[in-house]
């Protein structure tokens, strides 16, 4: 029985894949990309990279992608291919370096045209749609939260009050989600599945909201996914997806970047870190903000470019709304607002974000980064950077930064080291099955020596069980072969065989202090069983 039960544990084994090792691609990007990552590749499944001078692009022509052959890291650099040209782009073909690392999935090698999680930088897209509708006259940045839901009844007065341009900008009085919905998103959280699966429809949820102060900057998810729900109402009869199609994605040539609600069969599978799965995020009520939306590098390389040169729909969204913008966690206490603590200034566009760097003058970016991809575009005066990966642990916004300059930036700081969580991984995953098997066996406690009964059957064996689900949730197997998952598992299952046989020639309980046993075992039963469906709950959410 445990060899049939550790065969079927595999399939739900952790998925160690191999991080990646090198970098392939167009030199010196590939190179660049090398070098910036130093120690820190082996914490990246997949990568793709763009990087082009602004001085080169071409209004009438633009690179669909890179053709690459191979993306194994002992093989050459790869060249990119001519490739037809889209005259809604705005790069030449032979303007763009690629370069990509890794997988999708630990097999499939990562291209430009791979489709990965954008997370938040889906916003700036929703700030273009905004600036797009104001210079159509369809919409106005004071236009106010009552006037867009007229049928609204607002528990509190400031959130009717909120303007447009205040979602755009991340100074609404509104947090990261509707109130309400706070331990729900910290439960998700967890256990790294969607926090916002189960989340109060974001205009519904203005409702009861209360909105906090509007002169500081707060990071809101919930404001963006308003705010792309009031454009859609300002428009009239249609969604957001719809719109930002018509609007946005489809006069770029953008056919990649899509609004999901079920991951794209041949999207890159999101990775905590490599070897540690999770789920996408797939609440696309609050796709304007970054949730359930997928593109691939080589549509981001295609908005860029026509956003920097002023030809994409929206692309006034950059202009500078908000200057001096000090932003929680920023600034000490001695330093001016909107004076980050390496010297650069931050200001605010509708949704894009202008950070005054001393390296690399003034920079347009915006990051994104859900539990299982990171992504950032950033450019300045010559150059823009789009890269994109199913790893959360990848330092996206350093990469890109550091790959804008004619030299590429320091290598980010070393991982810290993985010992202390393969020892906590290691624990719970090995002593509680073989301790339950020498109880089996034995028939007595391996260390208090106390004889086996049905209590301590039942307790030690769903205590096993729970801690076998939280390990292959919780775990870290980038260093661990999945086979002890599998191993363990059939332990446990071999122990609990071995229980059933004895289960009729034992007490139900045989403690030294009967009151003390009942009440460990009680406490020890609930625990494992909250520990289980909290697991569990989350293993099902990454494989179904």
């Amino acid at each position: 029985m445990g060899a049939v039960v550790a065969v079927l544990a595999h399939l739900f084994a952790p998925v160690r894949s191999t991080p990646a090792t090198g970098v392939a691609g167009d030199d010196p990007l590939a190179s660049d990309v090398e070098h910036i990552l130093g120690e820190r590749i082996v914490e990246v499944q997949g990568l793709s990279v763009a990087r082009f001078d602004l001085d080169a692009t071409d209004p009438e022509s633009a690179a669909d992608s890179a053709a690459f052959i191979d993306t194994d890291a002992s093989a050459a650099p790869v060249e990119t291919s001519s490739l037809p040209t889209d005259p809604l782009s705005s790069v030449a073909p032979d303007a763009v370096e690629w370069a990509v690392a890794g997988t999708t999935d630990g097999r499939t090698p990562v291209s430009p045209d791979t489709l990965f999680e954008t997370g938040s930088v889906m916003k700036v897209i929703t700030g273009m749609l905004l600036a797009d509708m104001v210079e159509s006259d369809q919409t106005f940045l004071d236009r106010t939260l009552a006037e867009v839901f007229p049928e609204m009844d607002f528990d509190d007065p400031e959130v009717a009050s909120i303007t447009l341009q205040e979602l755009a900008t991340h100074h609404s009085g509104l947090r990261a989600a509707p109130d309400g919905d706070d331990l729900g998103i910290l439960f998700r959280s967890m256990i790294l599945i969607g926090p916002y699966e189960n989340a109060t429809p974001p205009v519904e949820g203005l409702v009861h909201t209360q909105a906090g102060p509007k002169d500081q900057y707060v990071y809101s998810n919930h404001a963006f996914a308003v705010l792309g729900h009031a454009l859609a109402a300002e428009a009239g009869d249609t969604t957001y997806p719809e719109l930002v199609r018509e609007r946005v994605l489809d006069p770029l040539g953008m056919d990649d970047t899509q609004v999901t609600a079920q991951p794209p069969e041949d999207g890159a599978l999101p990775y905590f870190e490599p070897g540690v799965r999770v789920a996408p995020w797939t609440a696309t009520d609050y796709a304007p903000a970054g949730v359930s939306t997928w593109s691939t590098t080589s549509d981001l390389v295609t908005l860029v470019a026509a956003v920097a040169d002023g030809t994409a729909p929206g692309a006034s969204s950059t202009d500078v709304v908000l200057e001096d913008v000090e932003s929680p966690g920023a600034p000490s206490d001695d330093e001016p607002a909107g004076e980050t603590d390496d010297g650069a200034s931050l200001s605010l566009g509708l949704a894009w974000h202008h950070l005054d760097t001393p390296e690399h003058g003034m920079v347009t970016f915006h990051n994104g980064q859900v539990y299982g991809a990171s992504t950032t575009v950033a450019f300045n005066d010559e150059r823009a950077v789009v890269l994109m990966g199913n790893t959360s642990t990848l330092q996206e916004t350093e990469l890109a930064l550091g790959l804008l300059g004619d030299e590429p930036g320091e290598p980010l700081t070393a991982p810290s080291t993985t010992a202390p969580f393969i020892v906590l991984t290691l624990v719970p995953l090995l002593v509680p099955p073989f301790l339950l098997l020498a109880l089996m066996i034995r028939r007595r406690t391996l260390i208090t020596q106390r004889p086996l009964d049905r209590m301590r059957i039942v307790s030690l064996g769903l205590g096993s069980l729970a801690w076998l689900i939280y390990v292959q949730r919780g775990g870290v197997w980038t260093d661990l072969p999945s086979e002890l998952f599998t191993v363990a598992a059939g332990v446990v299952a071999t122990a609990l065989a071995v229980g059933v046989w004895h289960w009729r020639h034992v007490p139900v309980e045989a403690g030294r202090f009967r009151w003390s046993h009942v009440t460990v075992f009680v406490f020890s039963v609930l625990f494992s069983l909250a520990l289980l469906t909290y697991m569990g709950y989350g293993l099902l959410a990454v494989h179904l």
